[in-house]
């Protein structure tokens, strides 16, 4: 495929020369409004009102041959203002992240840049805010962030942002900050393939809750957590605090017992950095086999809408747990980038201080092998989906043969998590 470039007063058709309709030619176009939009306004992102009208752009930036041809020229910048002037909204995406001093702030960014206000609304359930309170805060839209206290900090807050009264996105934070529980996450918000968000609020993930802070009790309590699917195995299980409240606290051990091996060599200084490496990537093949009835059983109680909101858990809430929620995405139709994305967001939210073995005394060579098996890397997910590629065909083969994951199922599954 080519590219012919250029660029006339003002307006910048790229003639993609492919095979199809069109005269095998598509056009893309970028207008310029000197002093009142200060980026292009790419007709890529324009949500097309009709075949029509890409047609017509095509044919018009075709009909471009010299500068003086402002005709042609005239057209094309009438249709694509046409389009940019519908009834589409612009893209949005917002984000929510707790700051060190556990207040909420809040980032939008907006394609094209619009101009107004954003009202934001709090609520502790991501189903229902009352919009006819006053909101908790304001911002003019072009400042892309604001922020709001939580002086009490006792719940888990989910907001409504609304621009110019007419788009309303809710966000939540991905993390929590919660005192010696590590690498707890809500997984609301990832989009899936054909453009369906997971409900904030609904299924979380989450390293083991041993340790606990009386505000941690209380904001776990307050989110109403119902169920907790522990992956831990049977030597690594602590009794659950039962000030936490959960209804269901269901044992689905991973049954690969890989922390009884990997110590012992920790503590003789056997494992240098490529062993870490290949032990990991063997741990997370073996768990394609190995752990299957754990996550085969885990999918059937996802399918029990009475046991939400649920929390994933194993003690570091990065492999066992890390591997599972790959599944439940991919069951979710979840790019496989943001997959992957979540998979990794392990290495920012897992304090690598917080281990069972002290590693301070040990030579450099282990140090690093403990290191690279406490991270979460691309190497270890990947090296297990490509080997149920392999072995299956796809990961959806792969769900439905051994973990029993029917269409059906699928179906039902998608229903309870996504809106």
């Amino acid at each position: 495929m080519g590219t012919d470039r250029t660029i006339r007063n003002g307006v910048r058709c790229d003639r993609l020369l492919q095979y199809g309709q069109l005269h095998n030619t598509g056009v893309r176009c970028e207008l310029y409004y000197p002093g009142v939009i200060q980026t292009p306004y790419k007709y890529s992102k324009i949500k097309q009102t009709s075949v029509r009208l890409t047609i017509a752009l095509s044919y018009i930036c075709n009909k471009i041959s010299s500068p003086n041809d402002m005709r042609y020229l005239q057209l094309c910048s009438l249709l694509l203002a046409l389009s940019a002037c519908s009834t589409h909204s612009p893209d949005i995406d917002v984000a929510c992240e707790i700051d060190l001093q556990n207040n909420y702030l809040l980032k939008w960014e907006t394609t094209p840049r619009i101009e107004g206000e954003v009202q934001v609304y709090r609520s502790t359930d991501p189903e229902h805010f009352d919009t006819a309170k006053e909101p908790v805060a304001t911002a003019s839209i072009q400042t892309g962030y604001t922020v709001v206290p939580d002086s009490l900090q006792t719940y888990r807050y989910y907001f409504l942002l609304r621009f110019n009264d007419r788009y309303d996105r809710i966000v939540g934070p991905r993390a929590e900050r919660l005192k010696y529980i590590e690498n707890f996450r809500d997984l609301g918000g990832y989009e899936t393939k054909n453009g369906k968000q997971i409900r904030w609020g609904k299924i979380f993930r989450s390293g083991e809750f041993n340790s606990l802070t009386a505000n941690s009790i209380n904001r776990i309590k307050n989110m109403g957590i119902k169920t907790l699917i522990d992956f831990r195995d049977s030597e690594d299980i602590i009794k659950t605090s039962p000030e936490l409240g959960f209804d269901n606290v269901i044992n689905l051990p991973g049954s690969l017992h890989y922390r009884q091996n990997l110590l012992p060599r920790l503590e003789k200084e056997e494992l240098r950095r490529g062993d870490a490496n290949l032990f990991m990537q063997d741990l997370y093949v073996a768990m394609v086999s190995g752990s299957k009835r754990a996550f085969k059983s885990m999918f059937n109680q996802l399918l029990v809408e009475d046991n939400y909101p649920i929390v994933l858990s194993c003690i570091n809430g990065k492999d066992y747990t890390g591997f599972a929620v790959s599944l439940l995405l991919s069951a979710l139709d979840i790019p496989e980038d943001v997959i992957m994305n979540d998979y990794l967001l392990s290495n920012r939210y897992f304090d690598k201080r917080r281990t069972s073995f002290d590693p301070k005394n040990c030579c450099d060579e282990t140090q690093e092998a403990l290191s690279l098996i406490q991270s979460a890397d691309s190497r270890f997910l990947s090296y297990a989906r490509d080997y149920i590629r392999q072995q299956h065909g796809s990961i959806n083969n792969y769900l439905e043969e051994e973990l029993g994951l029917t269409p059906e199922k699928k179906r039902q599954l998608k229903h309870l998590l996504l809106h």
